[in-house]
């Protein structure tokens, strides 16, 4: 953080200076020393908790060279790291995204400071991944989402009765408003947050996606591609190759981040490109009504942590990154592409994320022999059907806005 302080882990969220920065962990283990568990616990030396579950059905992403894309690409060191279901190779996150990295240590974290109940603001991925995550750590929860989130709210596993509480808003409110709710619902109910980009538990599990492929790469990969909404994903990557680069066997070069937005909405694409380190009120110029025609909706964050310090902008400038606006023509090419080529289906921010790799090899943004990580973050949904009775999640209360009465909602959280 910037001030520079080392304090302990009370499930801060901040530094009591103030400064806006955020909090990373800092590790007793230096050496990047992967265990043989097929979960993301195998990492559990770079993961803030302390007694981590011996047997969980917690997945990991997967990391695998391709053959059919990399062709088609014309690249010979391309790897996708797969986040979802794809039984054939072992690939078992049950919520088909790798927001089911976050929420674990999240939750076992929270536990171990004695917290019983988190809240979540969610456009459906991070809720879906929070609320399968009840079923394995037996923990509660309170999701508060848009209501274009709903048909993403569902659970493999049979949640607990009143484990997992759902407040949605109606039609009309985007995923800023659900955000601007909850912390409502905080500060008013004092029902704890789950911190979102500032919380550790959540940027390092999420980092796991990036040690996967260092494991299988064997080396810090040169170059490395994901869609972002917040940006969280992308933070983590850079974190989880700073700390890799200390060990001093895997390289000692940053990878260049290249992250890719909806071209309709891609206020981190503007900032960038301007060199901002600040995003500004005509960034954000869609209105939230039409939020929900986007491509990737789950991309669409109007406060992401792009200018505090250890964000986006920063994780850019020290990479000497790249951030690309993809429309929805592009995006859905992309996915005919990875269906065709990979044979796996894929959700929409893949997609924009294969778009911005297919952009960066037609100018030249990268080397046909360079190493390449592209994070596939979000795929298996067709085979989650086919093999399981996806429960949706049903809401306890649907409120207009965010300044709905804070009594009614207690009333309806009781």
């Amino acid at each position: 953080m910037s001030c520079g302080r080392v304090i302990e882990d009370n499930y801060n969220f901040s530094c009591s200076c103030r400064n806006p920065s955020f909090l990373r962990t800092n590790y007793s283990k230096t050496k990047f020393n992967p265990t043989n568990e097929n979960t993301l616990w195998r990492f559990k030396n770079w993961l803030p908790v302390n007694n981590p579950p011996t047997k969980s059905d917690d997945g990991k992403t997967v990391v695998y060279k391709s053959k059919g894309l990399c062709k088609e690409l014309g690249l010979k060191q391309l790897y996708i790291a797969f986040n979802g279901y794809w039984p054939e190779k072992e690939a078992k996150i049950f919520t088909g995204t790798f927001k089911g990295l976050e929420a674990p240590p999240t939750i076992i974290r929270a536990k171990e400071k004695g917290i019983k109940e988190i809240l979540i603001a969610t456009a459906g991925n991070t809720g879906r991944a929070f609320a399968e995550a009840t079923v394995n750590h037996n923990f509660d929860i309170v999701i508060v989402a848009p209501q274009s989130a709903r048909n993403r709210l569902w659970t493999v596993g049979d949640i607990s009765e009143n484990s997992v509480k759902l407040i949605t808003m109606k039609s009309g409110n985007d995923y800023t408003d659900a955000i601007n709710l909850g912390a409502k619902i905080s500060d008013e109910l004092g029902v704890e947050t789950e911190g979102g980009a500032k919380n550790v538990a959540r940027r390092d599990g999420m980092g796991t996606c990036f040690l996967e492929g260092i494991n299988v790469i064997g080396e810090i990969p040169r170059h490395y591609f994901q869609a972002i909404g917040s940006g969280t994903g992308g933070i983590a990557a850079w974190e989880a190759a700073k700390r890799v680069i200390t060990d001093g066997r895997f390289g000692k070069n940053l990878p260049v981040l290249h992250l890719s937005q909806n071209k309709r909405f891609a206020p981190m694409v503007t900032a960038w490109t301007n060199r901002r380190d600040k995003i500004i009120e005509e960034d954000l110029s869609l209105p939230s009504k039409d939020m929900v025609t986007l491509f990737a909706e789950v991309l669409a964050n109007r406060t992401p942590p792009y200018s505090i310090s250890g964000g986006v902008y920063d994780a850019l400038s020290e990479t000497n990154g790249n951030m690309y606006s993809v429309s929805e023509v592009e995006a859905q090419s992309a996915m005919k592409l990875m269906a065709d080529t990979e044979e796996i289906d894929i959700i929409p921010p893949a997609a924009i994320a294969i778009a911005s790799l297919i952009q960066a090899v037609d100018c030249k943004n990268i080397n046909s022999n360079e190493t390449i990580l592209l994070n596939i973050t979000g795929g298996g949904h067709k085979r989650l059907n086919e093999n399981f009775d996806l429960k949706p999640i049903q809401p306890i209360l649907e409120v207009p806005d965010s300044n709905f009465s804070s009594e009614k909602i207690q009333e309806a959280l009781n």
